[in-house]
């Protein structure tokens, strides 16, 4: 997982009286440590989080001692107390609790999993997943999993939704890795299939992030009407065929976007 906080250009940032250098190290630690299961080191750590052995021991220390991390055979780990932060957030937010149960009707009348994700940056960060029990499903990826956006259903259902100068400017500073021989490289081509993401109000991704896997997106609004979030669909390729998808399983997650969007709007979210 990639350092989001950038010690060393938040340098300059020092002379403000409102900024506070160690939190911003703090945070940087423990965004670095993200999505490692073997643990780190204290140097390695230091690295990913640009910061000097020094200050990354004493950052590791503190945050040790208030228990976000933890030592096991000479590496750190983070421990479950972290996790109050993203339950703090998803509390925070009603729509993912009137959602869930939603979702965990479509998985149950289509057996497939299905995903909800919100866009931070470049990045499609997942906030809600149910998996189906009668699938093999990825297990890798759980709540506040990262994607990248440009290559995912989920993600172009949200780079769709945003206004045009700020599509322009996130395509602008995105990196078109080549993850598999489908994914789309060209910025011209990307932005002609958000194009048609948006004309249309769908996402077919096929096999562009991992060989396998085929994914199915639509929209989520607020209120307002403005697109807040994107909810998915996920498949095996060699078991489900792209026919199969758009004509039996697109109108039972456009449905099911519509009955969130609808509870939400009852609620006035």
């Amino acid at each position: 997982m990639s350092t989001l906080i950038d010690t060393s250009s938040n340098e300059k940032e020092t002379n403000s009286q409102t900024f506070v250098r160690s939190l911003s190290r703090g945070l940087a630690v423990l965004e670095a440590m993200g999505g490692r299961i073997e643990g780190m080191s204290s140097s390695d750590i230091a690295t990913a989080a640009k910061l000097d052995r020094a200050t990354a021991r004493r950052v590791l220390l503190t945050l040790q001692e208030l228990k976000y991390v933890r030592m096991v055979d000479d590496r750190y780990h983070l421990s479950a107390q972290v996790l109050n932060f993203g339950y703090g957030y998803l509390s925070s937010l009603p729509f993912w609790e009137l959602a869930r149960p939603i979702m965990q009707q479509l998985v149950e009348t289509i057996h497939e999993s299905s995903s909800a994700a919100v866009l931070e940056g470049d990045q499609a960060v997942y906030v809600a997943r149910v998996r189906s029990n009668s699938r093999l499903v990825d297990v890798t990826r759980t709540v506040g999993s990262r994607i990248p956006a440009y290559c995912t259903s989920l993600g172009r259902v949200l780079l769709a939704g945003l206004p045009a100068e700020q599509r322009k400017q996130i395509l602008a500073n995105t990196v078109l890795a080549k993850h598999t021989d489908g994914s789309i490289t060209s910025k011209k081509q990307l932005s002609a299939a958000l194009d048609q993401v948006a004309e249309q109000g769908w996402s077919l991704v096929d096999q562009e992030l991992e060989i396998g896997l085929r994914s199915l997106a639509v929209p989520l609004h607020d209120h307002q009407g403005r697109v807040v979030a994107a909810l998915n669909i996920s498949v095996q390729a060699p078991r489900v065929d792209i026919d199969t998808l758009l004509q039996k399983l697109l109108p039972e997650l456009q449905r099911t976007a519509a009955d969130i969007d609808a509870a939400a709007r009852a609620r006035g979210e």
